[in-house]
């Protein structure tokens, strides 16, 4: 399915950033600003998950921002669950009261995200920069696992919290949580790069890695390196549409100018980038070893380096590691 959607550019997952509010303020966070400038409203993020359900999109994620600060997240959720998308939830959990725990249980969502930063109030909270924000995320936790919605941790790999590594671990383990250990910090989505001051060490990333045991990419020439600009695609708050979550180099257009369901497949830099998708996986191929067998995201490098096509000095890293740990 996966091969005649990419050769079909059928864009499978879709995340939709339905506002870029949010109530913490983590240090490393990829969105560059807190507020929106004219958000979509309910009414037109429907008309998007209907253009999504035309052009045979399976998975939705929702996310921000801190979805849950946008005023008719319930009904967009509803809405995509009536659809019959998979949907995930990206959230912080802090605004997920009694009332909102109770309506995302009657959803029957695929689950709910939360990141966690640290095993401890001291570490998470100066993370966050909101004093509380562990002990309010714990709380939601409790809340949806007693509504039986799966909730899966997160946690996001840092040089504050890589000293609290096991005790998150077990943190999850206490509460049967599934838990994913991301060691990877990205630039902003404007092209700032100093969240990756806060980029976890080299030991820290082997353990993870390690836990993680990546998957091997086997790459053959004119195949694709990832499903940017064909099965993949971001829309953010005010409705521009990306060829990916990460890709923000260029917009492909807007949906309040053209419904998604014409621009998708109209817009030159979808083409574009699902060309430029190709060269990156025949170029790694061309540089070999660890390079070649190791997830690669061109719109990090692109952020980094300037050039889709020149690996950013985080993937050497974590290639190399992963081909060290392989053997």
């Amino acid at each position: 399915m996966k091969q005649k959607a990419l050769a079909a550019a059928q864009p499978l997952s879709v995340h939709l950033e339905l506002t870029y509010r949010c109530n913490w303020r983590c240090v490393f966070c990829y969105n560059p600003r807190h507020f929106d400038r004219a958000g979509l409203t309910g009414d037109e993020w429907i008309t998007v998950l209907d253009d999504l359900r035309f052009l045979g999109t399976l998975n939705v994620t929702i996310t921000g921002g801190e979805p849950m600060a946008h005023p008719e997240i319930v009904r967009i959720l509803r809405a995509a669950r009536e659809r019959a998308f998979v949907v995930r939830l990206f959230t912080n959990g802090t605004l997920i009261d009694d009332a909102a725990a109770d309506e995302i249980a009657s959803l029957n969502l695929l689950a709910v995200e939360v990141s966690i930063h640290g095993a401890t109030a001291d570490v998470h909270d100066r993370t966050t920069a909101r004093a509380g924000s562990f002990d309010a995320l714990l709380a939601a936790i409790d809340r949806l696992v007693a509504r039986n919605v799966t909730v899966i941790a997160k946690l996001p790999l840092t040089r504050w919290n890589e000293h609290q590594f096991d005790d998150v671990i077990a943190l999850a383990e206490a509460r049967a949580l599934p838990l994913q250990i991301d060691p990877h910090i990205t630039p902003r989505d404007d092209g700032d790069l100093s969240p990756l001051q806060y980029a976890p060490s080299s030991q820290a990333i082997r353990r993870a890695l390690a836990i993680a045991n990546p998957e091997v990419m086997e790459r053959v020439h004119g195949g694709a390196n990832c499903g940017l600009g064909r099965i993949t695609l971001a829309v953010d708050p005010e409705g521009n549409v990306y060829p990916c979550m990460q890709w923000r180099h260029r917009a492909l257009g807007n949906v309040r100018e053209v419904a998604l369901r014409e621009l998708w497949h109209a817009s030159p830099v979808r083409a574009e980038a699902a060309d430029l998708s190709t060269r990156v996986n025949d170029h790694l191929l061309d540089l070999g070893g660890p390079l070649a067998t190791f997830p690669y995201c061109p719109a990090i490098a692109m952020q980094e380096t300037g050039d889709a096509l020149v690996p950013d000095a985080g993937f050497r890293l974590r290639a190399g590691i992963a081909a060290e740990l392989r053997g």
